[in-house]
């Protein structure tokens, strides 16, 4: 595997030529991840010259992506150039519902040039019962001043419900304080709750008797992806990104 860098209107390319595949693997991670540390604009792997991947190594990319030190989404990372057996193996494995993929090279350094600005806000929130309405609350004062109610206004609803059900478990199962961040880049509204506890959370079949426990499982209905994450300051964080 070969692996060039270079820099484009303040983005970094890396441009792969060869195979992906387990002995190249661990190179790419490495390489990607020592990039994010970095913090560029934007970071762009042009995959134009890979003849050939893996299905069980196409996930780097997301890993990568989920990885504490990548920063992401702080730095936007996308992918280009994928020949079509390549760019197959991705769409199967779903990666283009997590990072968003470009036909090109060019394609992609316009996208990252042209965003939107990116958009931030948080709230702190103490494991209280309340702590699921003041979330709800946030979510559509936030969605309102962002102009997300328009044209869409299921966009504002499905954010609120998600974020009521992120705060609920973490009241539930972490009882610790917690922060509600919201962040908007391009078309994706990304939603995270970061609690101080360590215990990772799974996703499990709804049981029609229960009372509770279809938190994730709605998450899953209702998300382009979703996730869980261990923080590297202790704690976790479940988040989940919403197409606009």
């Amino acid at each position: 595997m070969e692996i060039q860098r270079s820099t484009r209107d303040g983005c970094v390319v890396v441009a792969f030529t060869g195979s992906i595949d387990l002995f190249s693997v661990s190179q790419i991670q490495r390489a990607l991840l020592k990039d994010f540390s970095d913090q560029p604009f934007a970071l762009i792997c042009d995959l134009a010259g890979v003849d050939s991947l893996d299905p069980v190594c196409a996930t780097v990319f997301s890993t990568v992506a989920n990885h504490p030190a990548s920063r992401w989404p702080d730095t936007s990372f996308l992918l280009c150039g994928a020949q079509p057996p390549v760019a197959e193996i991705l769409d199967r494995l779903q990666v283009p519902h997590f990072l968003q993929m470009y036909a090109s090279l060019q394609d992609a350094l316009d996208a990252a040039v042209a965003r939107p600005p990116y958009l931030r806000d948080e709230l702190r929130l103490a494991p209280t019962p309340t702590a699921p309405a003041a979330a709800r609350a946030f979510v559509r004062e936030v969605c309102r001043y962002w102009q997300l109610a328009r044209p869409d206004a299921t966009v504002m609803d499905r954010a609120m419900l998600v974020a009521d059900e992120l705060v609920t478990n973490a009241v539930v199962h972490s009882r610790t304080e917690m922060r509600l961040r919201l962040e908007l880049r391009g078309d994706r509204l990304h939603i995270a709750v970061r609690d101080g506890s360590p215990g990772l959370l799974r996703l499990v079949a709804p049981d029609p008797q229960a009372e509770g426990g279809r938190g994730l499982w709605l998450i899953e209905q209702l998300a382009r992806s979703w996730g869980v994450n261990r923080h590297p300051d202790g704690g976790k964080v479940v988040w989940c990104v919403l197409s606009l």
